[in-house]
């Protein structure tokens, strides 16, 4: 495996970055009822689908909302903070 150069290292670290500032953001958004637990799961399944790394990343979001999903009675679209 060849070795990672400087800026190829700092992109990976800055995508990890984000992934992971997206995900707290989502997690955020859904909790509050900004968003329903239905768009926080199309989110999540989006970030997931990019490598396995992000779809063990995005394991414990999807968790979250779907308990939360459950709190809501099952009703996926509704956002109680919105």
């Amino acid at each position: 495996m060849p070795e990672l150069t400087e800026a190829e290292l700092e992109a990976r670290r800055r995508c990890l970055a984000l992934e992971g500032a997206f995900l707290m953001l989502i997690d955020g958004l859904a909790m509050r009822g900004t968003i329903s637990t239905d768009e926080a799961e199309d989110l999540l399944s989006i970030l997931a689908k990019s490598s396995d790394f992000s779809a063990a990343r995005a394991t414990t979001s999807m968790r979250m909302v779907n308990q939360l999903k459950q709190l809501r009675n099952g009703d996926g679209a509704a956002t109680p903070g919105a």
